[in-house]
């Protein structure tokens, strides 16, 4: 999706911010239910965008509207894996890492769910003009989020969905090379947007279409 006016600018910007918040809360709520409180007390548990937004990833937010691809980032969501303990987890000897997983995940589902919310009410029609274009954009920002945000790299969802899944010893190394995580996805995201556009088309075209119905 190629931007080449101010108002799809703004859309797109608009159609992100919420889109996050609704990302970042998501995370927030899935590790309180699975017994972590930290991020409901630090007042992450609200849609309220301005709790959520990263000064890097709003900078890269806005940066990359320009391009035409808009990819940006929230506020790391705070979690004490320690106390990702309850139900099934506290059996497991990688539990904290599972729980962390599972938090992860909940981020990217939601961008899933909001964008078939979304074309379900695209598919109401009778919409205006602009809303029309709002809803089309914000089903489209909630599929590349969750496709970019599942890419195995840290900070990004994936990365911590990749450590639940492998047995403990090899996650525990794998943890070792987080540092350099968001340099790396600096790097593609910027020096590299090709490889990252070829991603995100290869797995979120037929995301699209099973959402959407279309191409």
């Amino acid at each position: 999706m190629r931007i080449n006016d101010p108002l799809s600018i703004v859309i797109l910007a608009l159609a992100l911010i919420i889109s996050l918040s609704i990302h970042e809360a998501s995370h927030a709520f899935a590790a309180d239910q699975l017994g972590d409180s930290t991020a409901r007390l630090m007042g992450r548990l609200t849609l309220n965008p301005i709790k959520h937004l990263d000064p890097a990833g709003t900078i890269a937010l806005i940066a990359s509207s320009f391009l035409g691809y808009g990819i940006g980032w929230g506020k790391p969501c705070p979690v004490n894996p320690n106390n990702l303990r309850r139900g099934p987890l506290a059996t497991l000897p990688n539990g904290p890492l599972v729980g962390m997983a599972l938090v992860a995940l909940a981020g990217p589902v939601s961008n899933i769910l909001q964008a078939i919310i979304g074309a379900q009410i695209l598919h109401v029609g009778g919409l205006p003009g602009v809303l029309s274009q709002f809803v089309g954009t914000f089903i489209f920002v909630n599929v590349i989020l969750a496709v970019f945000n599942m890419i195995p790299i840290p900070p990004l969802d994936g990365y911590r969905v990749l450590l639940g899944l492998l047995p403990t010893a090899p996650a525990y190394k794998l943890a070792r090379l987080e540092p350099w995580g968001p340099g790396v996805l600096i790097l593609i995201v910027f020096m590299a947007p090709g490889i990252l556009e070829s991603i995100l088309t290869v797995f979120g075209s037929p995301i699209l279409h099973v959402i959407v119905g279309t191409m």
